[in-house]
């Protein structure tokens, strides 16, 4: 054999053992029964939350009469709950079979007397008992969206549309006297309009123009590798190629301009993965919980149990606070028992707004003539489900998200997603003074 050959032979056998060495660096993955055992790092990265503090209602509206009043301030909702969760419950039954449909638990919810507070979605009874204080030793295997209190008889109730479900519970009437001094009180409240959508469809929106604050926030950020830390099995078998990091079973990646992670979770889905025992909501915090990985203004927002997932969104002054890439958000994906995928930012906003100014919003009927304008022939009134003023939250581009804006919107719920009603459709904010 030559030279020239015995060398092209000793070149094309490196080009293949440092190919072979290469892709077992990156994607070599031990069996299942390996990582079995998903005891992660407790990395401590932001702050840690008591469930009953991340899942909790985010309105609330009192029936007097055919008018209506509410609230979203954080501050009295919580003080509202905070009180029921100290009733004694008893003689637990479901009165689900009184109600034939959608519409006739919507007119049962928005009787005279009646105080809702409303949650973002579904909650299960299972999980949100270990807040209470309930006598009965068994419990209907329901879910609610809505906690009820009849403020004339001894009644409570959790009641959901969606699941067409109405559970019923007594307490001492002298607890709902006390409360109802305290809270059905529409001085410290705002009134609210119902706009009829269709024969089987309306919602309560406030009334008015609407008077709130726009903020600016500077944020802090974390290292990314304190996620690495916390996500990762063994941290220190995972490698990095730019903003990727793997360590063959989970991947993880940094989004620079948006300040954001996505961690996936290459093997959940294996056929000899354990069937989750507690539901996805509770996991989700308890996962969260590990590595501290929450800003304290963070809320539960929604749960799909078919394709279980759940997410939680960041409140100020108790609106929500919505972001086109996803920003605002918690976003959490299930296999059959652990985490799939796990999409967040790696910032928090300060405590206190480097800058604010009031701004007034036009009224809820204004903004859903000028939705159904945008929306034209494809409007479909049933499919309208919810409306809110928001905050968008916006970034420069060239100081990415250092300095953050949250510009007041009107959003509404269609067809199951948040959306905005864009600014030139309402002709612009008016500018106004508290």
């Amino acid at each position: 054999m030559s030279w020239e050959g015995f060398k092209n032979i000793l070149l094309v056998s490196l080009i293949l053992i440092s190919g072979l060495l290469t892709w077992s660096y990156w994607f070599y993955q031990p069996t299942y029964n390996e990582t079995e055992n998903t005891n992660y790092v407790q990395e401590k990265i932001f702050s840690n939350l008591e469930p009953d503090e991340v899942v909790k209602p985010t309105k609330m509206i009192y029936h007097k009469g055919n008018l209506s009043y509410g609230t979203y301030s954080e501050e009295m909702i919580t003080q509202a709950i905070n009180s029921i969760k100290k009733w004694n419950m008893f003689n637990f039954q479901d009165q689900s079979s009184k109600y034939k449909n959608t519409a006739a638990i919507n007119k049962f919810s928005e009787k005279d007397g009646f105080i809702e507070l409303i949650f973002n979605d579904i909650v299960p009874l299972s999980f949100y008992k270990n807040y209470l204080k309930i006598e009965d030793n068994e419990l209907p295997n329901v879910k609610f969206d809505r906690v009820i209190i009849h403020t004339d008889n001894d009644s409570i109730y959790f009641v959901s549309s969606e699941k067409k479900t109405v559970i019923e519970a007594s307490v001492d009437k002298s607890l709902i006297e006390d409360f109802t001094k305290e809270y059905a009180r529409v001085e410290n409240l705002k009134p609210y309009t119902k706009l009829k959508l269709s024969e089987t469809n309306s919602i309560l929106v406030p009334s008015g123009e609407i008077k709130v604050s726009k903020y600016d926030f500077l944020t802090k950020a974390t290292d990314v590798k304190s996620f690495k830390e916390a996500l990762f099995i063994r941290p220190s078998t995972v490698k990095q190629e730019g903003d990727i990091y793997t360590d063959g079973l989970s991947i993880m990646k940094k989004n620079p301009k948006t300040s954001m992670i996505e961690y996936k979770n290459l093997v959940v889905g294996a056929k000899d993965e354990k069937k989750l025992e507690t539901h996805i909501l509770q996991s989700s915090i308890e996962f969260i919980n590990i590595h501290a990985g929450w800003d304290t203004r963070h809320r539960y927002a929604s749960l799909d149990e078919f394709s279980r997932e759940v997410a939680f969104r960041l409140y100020i002054d108790g609106l929500p606070v919505f972001n086109e890439e996803g920003m605002t958000e918690i976003h959490l994906e299930y296999g059959t028992q652990n985490v799939k995928r796990y999409e967040r930012s790696y910032f928090n906003l300060v405590d206190e707004p480097l800058d604010q100014s009031a701004v007034t919003l036009p009224s809820a009927n204004e903004a859903l003539k000028s939705f159904k304008n945008g929306m034209g022939k494809q409007y479909d009134a049933n499919k309208l489900t919810d409306m809110t003023v928001g905050y968008k939250l916006i970034y420069d581009d060239n100081s990415g998200t250092t300095l953050l804006e949250l510009k007041p919107v009107w959003y509404y719920q269609y067809g199951g997603s948040w959306m905005e009603i864009p600014e030139k459709d309402l002709g612009g904010l008016m500018d106004g003074l508290e």
